[in-house]
């Protein structure tokens, strides 16, 4: 279940967020607990929301399995001390697993990376966002944006 409510997420977003990294071993196996001590020292410094499964860490390079492992280790190493958003994208299906999968752990909110379909319609991204939020079951969705082309989704 999530930690926090909506507007202490919503006020989260108006502070300082983090990304987190993906830390692996020497076999290039994710590391879950090396990300320990770097949660403690973003917390420490004061940082009011953490990402897992950001689109600047390793996201693209995880399969869903190891995706839903960071979640659920991100919400274990924040325990509750800062809201916590699962990065969720890719093809909608696996999306959606982990939108579930991250409000499973416990995330406080949802980042819906953009659809990888750079041809996709606006409708098809509506689509797409609303299924995952969905899969979230109630929590916060931020969308993270990087072609100004989703821009048509708002006139």
């Amino acid at each position: 279940m999530p930690n926090f409510d909506h507007a202490a997420v919503r006020a989260a977003l108006d502070g300082i967020s983090g990304i987190l990294v993906t830390p692996f071993d020497t076999q290039n196996k994710i590391a879950p607990a090396r990300q320990k001590p770097i949660v403690d020292r973003a917390v420490a410094a004061g940082v009011h929301v953490l990402v897992a499964n950001g689109n600047t860490s390793e996201y693209y390079g995880l399969r869903a399995s190891e995706a839903e492992a960071m979640v659920a280790a991100s919400a274990e190493h924040i325990a509750g001390r800062v809201p916590l958003l699962g990065g969720v994208g890719r093809g909608v299906e696996e999306a959606c697993d982990l939108a579930a999968a991250s409000y499973r752990a416990g995330a406080d909110a949802l980042m819906v990376h953009q659809p990888p379909d750079p041809f996709v319609a606006p409708r098809g991204v509506v689509s797409y966002v609303q299924r995952v939020a969905e899969a979230g079951q109630g929590l916060p969705v931020v969308l993270y944006l990087r072609n100004e082309n989703i821009g048509l989704l708002c006139h």
